[in-house]
């Protein structure tokens, strides 16, 4: 039997495959999409249904036609004014099976060929291009030609059997000069140091509260309760009653038509080998993140080690009989949060997407926090750690298509395991952007058909027209940069005076406002490019320096250290991981662009009076020392927040408001105290009597004087 003959072959029926055939299908091209499960959609149409966007005006063509299109869905099926249509967020929330059947809908428009459980076997190179793949279903396989391939799996499948070199794991720091890159907890000389393991996975399966729809959660067959056994102390620990105390972010699981999305359950480690398996492999694993996910909620059903009126409200919830039925009403889909990375024609790193976010070549924008959920659990010297945890607000960047080409072969293009590194990928690894991402793909293949070119060798400018016309955002937001220049040669003594200079290095207009701090405590010490400032002790200083252009556009902060004198000791710092919490708090990110590399506590604007975070340290010598308190000032934070110093002078209450703005800078000082060597050193952040939302970062003992 001949070879099946098409122009493109799309391998991997996620989101951003089923953007990239729809597109090409729409220029007119024979199309064929394949996908290893027994539905398309991927992540979306596995339950994710809680749509990370990040900024929504960077979202055009494709991809903002799918949630226009649920949007229409639910106002046709439910009314312009109903519930469904409300919580679908202008049809950014959805079900799974509604974002199932409009993908399914749009690649029967478009004359899309769909082959369905059918997994990859080999790929054929000729003459530095794929000639063909031989694909299987069941026991049977066949090959496929075609003139064009793209990769849109998550995992990278095509690309590593097409011989395109890739990552799996994540960067030192050295490596490529990324602050957040390596590990992030730990003994001090191995922090960002790279290994080989990857962000944990989960199921985004879907649980529901309807009881006409609701399947009761069966027991797993690898029930793993103790891995859940925290929900269990939480419980009784606080007298919870019902489900919803114990979870009490489900207003933020999206919900609708009663259907959620829980996003809970990461299993950790349970991925480690996932992304180089065979399908059989991988089939295990996902196997056992299902019955981890499963473990959880069946578990709070059932255990008898919690009351029965809790377990009562637990069993409320259960499974969606209309979702997933084909394997048993769970996702077979995993939370693949990133596989392989190509090591394409450009490396996307941290500088990229927060410095250097402006590319000649752009085909989308991204615009999600960098974001990594925990790679790793590790008990260090201050007890266990989410090692490989972050979140980092960001501006908008561009993602240049040289990421999405490999060096060859000439005819494949890559849309979700995009060229970047595990910092970058954090960012661009959203739904959304993998649609933009698979458009572009797909007219790329277009005109490297059109033009009997090599796909590295298309005109980009006729590409980034079509995007362009069809809403794709290619322009990132403008922002300042400044460097910081420290004129004065070093060896540095206290009571020096040193001298400093800003210089500007990339401004649309005059840059007129600088805010310097030098001695690490967030007092603006300085507000001219140049500036001069006499150190007092000898010790290591944090030094700080932000700008604003004539258009009120602000600089990221820049930062540095500078050794005054032979003491290499630095100030003192908590940082609220290693804080005494009282009561519940949350972690989130501040969404405050450049604030700092950490998600604060937030006391959820509940329990005042009950809520406080004790932040405790021992100086390094007797002294005077400036208090300082990182946190992010926000319009719902509360003006009212009373912190307790305890120092050698006594016990003091003063209130902060973290409504207000004191800089540019992370930190703001709230007063100078004398501390004791030996003795503890302790600032008591409290919600009693607050009226906003209270937060808490870090705090930093400066030292000022003997």
């Amino acid at each position: 039997m001949c070879p099946a003959q098409t122009d493109l072959l799309v391998y991997g029926g996620t989101p951003a495959g089923v953007s990239a055939a729809v597109s090409a299908a729409r220029q007119g091209r024979s199309v064929v999409l394949v996908e290893p499960l027994y539905y398309v959609g991927g992540m979306m149409s596995g339950g994710l249904t809680k749509t990370d966007i990040g900024d929504r005006a960077t979202i055009g063509g494709v991809s903002k036609e799918f949630f226009d299109r649920v949007l229409k869905h639910y106002q046709k099926a439910y009314g312009p004014e109903s519930e469904q249509v409300k919580t679908s967020k202008e049809g950014a929330f959805f079900e799974p099976k509604v974002a199932g059947e409009i993908f399914r809908t749009m690649l029967d428009e478009a004359g899309v060929k769909v082959l369905l459980k059918h997994d990859l076997v080999s790929a054929s190179i000729n003459g530095g291009a794929v000639s063909s793949v031989v694909l299987k279903t069941g026991d049977a396989t066949s090959t496929h030609e075609a003139k064009v391939f793209i990769d849109a799996t998550y995992e990278g499948d095509l690309l590593a059997a097409a011989g395109v070199p890739y990552r799996v794991g994540r960067e030192a720091r050295s490596e490529f000069g990324e602050s957040l890159a390596g590990m992030t907890e730990g003994p001090e000389e191995y922090l960002g140091m790279g290994d080989h393991r990857v962000q944990s996975y989960n199921m985004r399966s879907t649980l529901t509260n309807r009881a006409d729809i609701l399947v009761p959660v069966p027991k797993p067959d690898e029930y793993m309760p103790d891995a859940h056994r925290g929900f269990i102390d939480a419980v009784n620990r606080n007298g919870y009653k019902t489900f919803e105390e114990l979870f009490h972010d489900v207003p933020l699981w999206g919900g609708v038509n009663g259907k959620f999305d829980p996003n809970k359950a990461d299993a950790v480690g349970m991925n480690l080998g996932y992304v180089e398996a065979d399908p059989e492999g991988r089939r295990r694993i996902v196997k056992r993140l299902q019955d981890y996910w499963l473990s959880l909620w069946y578990m709070l059903q059932n255990d008898p080690d919690l009351p029965e009126e809790f377990r009562a409200s637990a069993k409320k919830w259960g499974l969606p009989k209309d979702e997933f039925v084909e394997s048993g009403h769970v996702s077979p889909q995993p939370y693949v949060r990133v596989g392989r990375r190509m090591m394409g024609r450009y490396f996307l790193t941290q500088n990229d997407v927060m410095d250097d976010r402006y590319k000649e070549d752009a085909i989308c924008l991204g615009s999600y926090n960098i974001d990594s959920h925990e790679i790793q659990r590790m008990l260090t010297d201050k007890g266990w750690a989410k090692e490989g945890f972050i979140i980092e607000k960001i501006d908008p960047y561009e993602i240049p298509y040289r990421s999405i080409t490999p060096y060859a072969p000439k005819n494949l293009l890559v849309t979700c395991a995009v060229s970047a590194s595990h910092i970058a990928y954090g960012t661009l690894r959203m739904e959304p952007v993998f649609m933009m991402i698979g458009q572009a793909a797909g007219e790329a293949a277009d005109l490297s058909l059109k033009h009997k070119k090599p796909v590295q060798q298309i005109p980009v400018p006729e590409l980034q027209k079509r995007l362009s016309d069809v809403g794709i955002a290619l322009k990132a937001p403008f922002r300042p940069k400044v460097d910081l220049v420290i004129k004065t040669q070093p060896p540095y003594q206290p009571g020096q005076v040193i001298e400093f200079e800003a210089k500007v290095a990339r401004s649309r207009g005059a840059v007129k406002d600088f805010q310097w701090n030098f001695d690490g405590s967030g007092e603006v010490q300085g507000r001219e490019a140049t500036a001069t400032f006499r150190f007092p002790v000898s010790k290591k200083y944090h030094l700080t320096l932000t700008a604003t252009d004539a258009d009120g556009l602000k600089s990221l902060p820049v930062t540095t250290v500078i050794q005054v004198g032979e003491n290499q000791e630095t100030d003192p710092e908590v940082y609220f991981t290693e804080a005494k919490v009282i009561g519940r708090w949350n972690r989130a990110a501040t969404g405050l662009v450049g604030y700092r590399f950490r998600t604060p506590y937030h006391d959820m604007n509940a329990g005042k009076g009950e809520k406080s975070v004790v932040f405790e340290t021992s100086v390094p010598e007797d002294g005077v020392y400036r208090v300082a308190i990182a946190y992010p000032h926000d319009a719902n934070r509360s003006p009212n927040v009373p912190v307790t110093i305890d120092s050698a002078d006594g016990t003091k209450e003063i209130i902060l408001n973290q409504k207000k703005k004191a800089s540019d800078l992370a930190f703001a000082p709230v007063g100078e105290f004398r501390f004791t060597k030996g003795k503890p050193a302790r600032v008591t952040i409290s919600n009693k009597g607050t009226t906003g939302f209270v937060a808490a970062d870090a705090v930093r003992w400066v030292r000022v004087g003997p």
